[in-house]
C-alpha cells in the first residue's frame, strides 16, 4: 500500500483537492451554514449532548440546516482528500526518508485514513440528526462527538509525525555527510 499511495501524482492531486475543499468549507460553506464565521459547525461536532446540538442548529435556523444538507458532500470530499494527502505524504517520507516500513512507522498512515473515516461517519450521523433532532438518540449524538474528537486529535498526531519523519530524515542526511 505504501508504494501505491506514495506517488507524486497522488500526493500533488490530493494536496490540490484538499486545499480547494478546505477553502470552500472554511470560507464559504461553514459561514453560510451558521450565518457567522463557520465555527458553529465545529461546535456542533464537539457539543456532546443532543440538547446542545439542538440549540446550535436552532441558532442556524432553517436556512442554515438546508445549507448544511446541500453542501455536506463537500466535507465528504474534504475528508477523503486530506486522508489521501496525509497518507501519501507519510508513505513517501517512510519509503524515501526513513526506509523502514515496519509497523512502528506505518501505523500513522492508517491513522490518516481512520481520521477521514471518522469524519465520514460523523457527517452521516449529523445528516440523520437533522432529520429529527428532538427524536434523535442522545447516545448516538454523544458517540458522534466522540468520533469528531478522535478525528480532531488524529489529524494533529499525523501532522506531528510528518514533522518527526522530516526531522529524522534531516538527521540521517547530516550524519551521512
Amino acid at each position: 500500500m505504501l508504494i501505491i499511495i506514495s506517488k507524486k501524482s497522488i500526493l500533488l492531486s490530493s494536496l490540490i483537492l484538499m486545499l480547494i475543499m478546505f477553502t470552500i468549507i472554511m470560507f464559504f460553506v461553514n459561514p453560510l451554514i451558521d450565518g457567522v464565521n463557520g465555527i458553529g459547525v465545529i461546535e456542533l461536532q464537539l457539543s456532546f449532548t443532543k440538547e446542545a446540538g439542538v440549540e446550535i442548529i436552532n441558532m442556524w435556523g432553517s436556512s442554515g440546516i438546508e445549507y448544511f444538507r446541500q453542501w455536506i458532500f463537500v466535507d465528504y470530499i474534504y475528508a477523503f482528500s486530506y486522508s489521501i494527502f496525509f497518507a501519501s505524504l507519510l508513505s513517501m517520507l517512510i519509503l524515501k526518508k526513513a526506509k523502514d516500513t515496519s509497523l512502528a512507522y506505518t501505523w500513522v498512515v492508517y491513522l490518516a485514513f481512520i481520521a477521514g473515516a471518522f469524519d465520514w461517519i460523523e457527517n452521516t450521523i449529523e445528516l440523520f440528526f437533522f432529520r429529527d433532532p428532538s427524536d434523535f438518540s442522545s447516545t448516538l449524538f454523544f458517540f458522534h462527538s466522540i468520533l469528531a474528537t478522535l478525528k480532531w486529535l488524529a489529524v494533529p498526531v499525523v501532522v506531528v509525525y510528518i514533522f518527526v519523519l522530516l526531522i529524522k530524515s534531516n538527521k540521517v542526511d547530516i550524519n551521512v555527510r
